[in-house]
């Protein structure tokens, strides 16, 4: 194909707006790729501050049953104490 000069006249223009455009949809392809890489983080951040809160409140259940364990197991030696002190009275009369 022979190029003729009148023809550079027409296709240099044309070169200039096709290289913007390219540009155009390199940077919009790349911004897309950012923006895509950062809502992935967002959403990973997320859902492992969901995991911790979670486990903080089965924690939290765990740790209420052991506090309610604990203290009907001070009860019973409070009961004992008194059970034993009671019997060791010794109630003597003449």
């Amino acid at each position: 194909m022979i190029i003729r000069p009148m023809d550079f006249q027409v296709l240099y223009p044309k070169t200039t707006e096709l290289s913007k455009i390219q540009n155009e949809e390199a940077n919009k392809n790349q911004a897309i790729l950012q923006q895509q890489a950062e809502t992935n983080r967002d959403r990973i951040d997320h859902n492992l501050k969901q995991v911790v809160a979670r486990e903080n409140v089965q924690h939290g259940r765990v740790n209420e049953k052991q506090q309610k364990d604990n203290n009907k197991q001070k009860d019973k030696k409070k009961k004992q104490k008194d059970d034993d002190r009671q019997t060791a009275k010794i109630d003597i009369r003449i």
